[in-house]
């Protein structure tokens, strides 16, 4: 006989409940060491998050790399890792509805000049051609030519002085 309690296991909060990651991280100075009022600001978006979730009583710890803890009642927990909840300020994973999209190049009329699209040729790089990616090779071209003729006139010079 085995006794019941080795078959059975009483269900714990974590495994019932899984908590919701917000949809905005929050933006941080240095990901792996977060102040103060930055743990202040995941926890209060990890709350907002699941506050028709979570049991009330459960605690939500966050540590200096952001990894919040939600310790339930019943002592179980769950763990949400910090690179779900924070980004390093400025590199654009925060979502802001407010961003507006501007185009970068508003003059599309053809410059009859140099028969291109637009004025912006300053950011081209020298010796690119326009459209296809590819560089210019011509200059390359012409020193391997010149080492070729260099290097047959010398075969011919050396066949002269063999004669005399």
């Amino acid at each position: 006989t085995i006794p019941g309690s080795d078959l059975v296991r009483q269900s714990k909060d974590a495994d019932k409940i899984t908590p919701k990651v917000p949809d905005t991280k929050v933006p941080v100075a240095d990901p792996s060491h977060l102040t103060d009022s930055e743990k202040d600001q995941v926890k209060t978006n990890v709350t907002d998050a699941n506050k028709d979730n979570l049991p009330s009583g459960s605690q939500i710890t966050v540590g200096n790399d952001g990894t919040t803890t939600v310790t339930y009642p019943d002592g179980s927990k769950d763990t949400i890792p910090g690179s779900q909840l924070v980004t390093a300020k400025g590199n654009g994973n925060t979502t802001n509805f407010n961003v507006k999209v501007t185009p970068t190049n508003t003059n599309n009329k053809i410059n009859k000049d140099n028969n291109s699209l637009g004025k912006n040729t300053a950011n081209a790089k020298a010796g690119e051609l326009p459209q296809t990616g590819e560089t210019n090779d011509s200059q390359k071209l012409s020193v391997i030519g010149m080492a070729l003729m260099g290097i047959l006139g010398l075969f011919g010079l050396g066949k002269k002085r063999k004669k005399d």
